[in-house]
C-alpha cells in the first residue's frame, strides 16, 4: 500500500470515530474570542504506533482542537508522516512548527507547536544554542504576534529527569537569550519540567523563578500525571510582563474524567502519561 493511500485510510477511520465519539463528549472549554488558550502537553512517545490507535488519536485531536496554541513534547518519530497525518485531522485553521531532533542518545525528540493561524502568526523561531551544553534537549523558542496587542515568546522544553536541577536552573538563561533576540519581554515558558517527585524539589522552583521577574501559573498543587502519584511535572511559567496579560484562568485537562473510557478499548495511560496543562491570556491588553 502506498503512503498516500495509508494516510487517507487512517484519516478517514479516525474522522469517523471522532464523529461518533465526541458527539456526546463534555465540552472542554467554552469559546472566548477575547482571549487565547495556551496548552502544554507531553504527548508521550508520539509516532507511528500512537497514530495507529484511532481511539487515542480521536481524544488527542478533540483536546487539541480546543486550544489556540499547543506546545507538545516527546515527538519521537524519525519520519514526519505521523505529524502530517495528525495535522490533517485538525481544522484547517491550524498551522505548526516542528523543532529539530534533540538528544544526546539515539532516542531523540522534537518539540511540536500547533497554533491557530486566524489568531496569530509566527514572527520568529529559534533553538537556544546552550553554549555550556546543559540541556539534553535544547529549548525551542517561537515568537508569536497575535491579531491584537498581545505578542509573546513561547519557550517549549522537556527537562531531562536525571538532570532536572541543572536544566531548570538554566532556563532563565534561555529566557534572556530569546528576549534579547526578538526584543520582547513577554515570555511564556511551558513544557514537561519534571519539576517534582524524585527529580526535583518543587519548593525550590520559586527561587529560580522569583516573583519580581516571573509568575508560576501551574503551581505545586496541581497534579499533572496520569499515574496514581501526585506530581506537578508540567508547568506554565510567565515573565512578570506577560503576567499582566494573564486572564486568571488555568488548569489541568483530566481526560481520564472527561471521556468515558468504559466504552473504549483503551485506558487513559494509552493517551499519555501526562495531562495537558493550560492557561488563558487576554489578547488586547499588552502594554510593552
Amino acid at each position: 500500500m502506498d503512503k498516500s493511500r495509508k494516510i487517507f485510510i487512517v484519516t478517514l477511520s479516525v474522522s469517523l470515530f471522532i464523529n461518533q465519539f465526541t458527539a456526546g463528549a463534555q465540552s472542554l472549554l467554552a469559546e472566548n474570542g477575547e482571549t487565547i488558550r495556551i496548552f502544554s502537553f507531553n504527548i508521550q512517545i508520539f509516532g507511528v504506533s500512537k497514530m495507529n490507535k484511532p481511539e487515542v488519536v480521536a481524544i488527542l485531536t478533540d483536546i487539541i482542537s480546543k486550544a489556540d496554541l499547543v506546545a507538545i513534547q516527546e515527538v519521537r518519530s524519525q519520519d514526519i508522516a505521523p505529524v502530517v497525518q495528525f495535522m490533517q485531522l485538525l481544522p484547517l485553521k491550524y498551522g505548526y512548527v516542528l523543532g529539530p531532533r534533540e538528544g544526546r542518545t539515539s532516542s531523540k525528540e522534537q518539540y511540536w507547536v500547533i497554533y491557530d493561524t486566524t489568531k496569530m502568526r509566527i514572527a520568529g523561531e529559534n533553538t537556544w544554542a546552550d553554549p555550556d551544553d546543559i540541556f539534553e534537549r535544547n529549548p525551542l523558542g517561537v515568537y508569536f504576534q497575535t491579531k491584537d496587542a498581545f505578542d509573546f515568546i513561547l519557550i517549549d522544553n522537556h527537562i531531562q529527569p536525571s538532570n532536572a536541577v541543572s536544566e531548570i536552573a538554566a532556563l532563565p538563561l534561555a529566557v534572556k537569550y530569546f528576549q534579547e533576540l526578538w526584543d520582547e519581554r513577554d515570555v511564556v515558558i511551558v513544557g514537561d519540567f519534571n519539576a517534582d517527585g524524585g527529580y526535583f524539589n518543587e519548593g525550590t522552583l520559586a527561587g529560580i523563578f522569583p516573583e519580581y521577574g516571573y509568575k508560576i501559573i501551574i503551581t505545586n498543587d496541581f497534579d499533572t500525571t496520569v499515574a496514581e502519584s501526585d506530581n506537578t511535572y508540567d508547568r506554565i511559567i510567565v515573565t512578570a510582563s506577560a503576567f499582566e496579560d494573564y486572564a486568571g484562568n488555568c488548569g489541568v485537562i483530566r481526560f481520564d474524567e472527561l471521556y468515558d473510557f468504559s466504552a473504549l478499548t483503551i485506558q487513559p495511560r494509552h493517551v499519555s502519561d501526562h495531562f495537558p496543562v493550560w492557561a488563558e491570556f487576554f489578547l488586547g491588553t499588552d502594554t510593552d
